[in-house]
């Protein structure tokens, strides 16, 4: 019940911001377009990189813009539903988290889903663009709806254990903003570019390489049940790792003693 509650709630957050949003038409609809022509670049980018060799690693065009739709709909997802994890440093640094810790909901999953980003749409929405441009399989289109939900997830409980840092170092939040241009950086690339040292720091200390290399290689690319389910593993284990430091670094928090709500 915990869970279908949580999940409701946040469901309802993301209705209330769009909707706040949406009150600027123009503005809120441009938002998700410049987006979409935004990643479409990239596409230029990547026809013209392999009008000049066939294939990166063994990685050729229809693989790396399937790296890059899968990059984009986690992404999509995580700032989407989660963008207040990605403005947590704030939160604390301003005294700001009172609001939240008086409400009756778990307070992380309240602030992480207190704020929506509209462009995250545009993401979303390329990731089928890009699946069409590559003319991919029928099961692809349905393949990847569950994967992006599962990167969305971890890229946010990556994000949120380093924004964590807040807590015990001013303006600590750099930290997460280095790990998160990481992610979205790395992410995009094909994997065989990277040195060990490289491979071993994305799968460990900053997992990006789960969020986009194994289900590109292990679902879509070929089948690992035991990569994917590996995936599901780490999704679970960080997630619970970024609550659990969330929990103690309140235990450091000074109240801003700001009277304050949330419509």
């Amino acid at each position: 019940m915990a869970v279908r509650s949580n999940i409701a709630f946040i469901f309802k957050n993301l209705k209330l911001n769009l909707q706040k949003q949406a009150q600027y038409k123009t503005a809120f609809v441009m938002q998700i377009v410049m987006m979409i022509l935004n990643n479409l670049t990239f596409i230029i980018q990547w026809i013209i990189v392999f009008s000049i060799t066939k294939s990166i690693g063994g990685y050729g065009f229809r693989e790396v813009i399937l790296l890059w739709a899968i990059s984009a709909g986690a992404y999509g997802v995580a700032h989407l539903f989660f963008e207040g994890a990605f403005h947590i440093d704030e939160v604390i640094y301003e005294g700001k988290l009172d609001v939240y810790l008086t409400q009756p909901k778990n307070v992380l999953i309240s602030l992480c889903s207190s704020e929506s980003r509209a462009s995250a749409i545009g993401d979303i929405l390329y990731v089928f663009i890009a699946l069409l441009i590559i003319k991919a399989t029928w099961w692809w289109f349905l393949a990847i709806i569950p994967v992006c939900l599962v990167g969305g997830i971890l890229y946010t409980a990556i994000v949120v254990c380093f924004q964590n840092i807040a807590f015990y170092v001013k303006r600590g939040g750099a930290v997460a903003n280095v790990v998160d241009s990481a992610i979205t950086m790395f992410s995009n690339y094909p994997p065989v570019i990277f040195n060990f040292v490289a491979k071993l720091i994305l799968f460990t200390v900053i997992p990006a390489g789960f969020i986009v290399f194994v289900p590109a290689q292990y679902l879509f690319l070929g089948f690992n049940i035991w990569w994917l389910l590996g995936t599901i593993g780490v999704t679970i284990l960080i997630t619970i790792l970024a609550f659990l430091l969330f929990k103690l670094g309140l235990r450091r928090y000074n109240s801003g003693n700001l009277m304050g709500g949330r419509l």
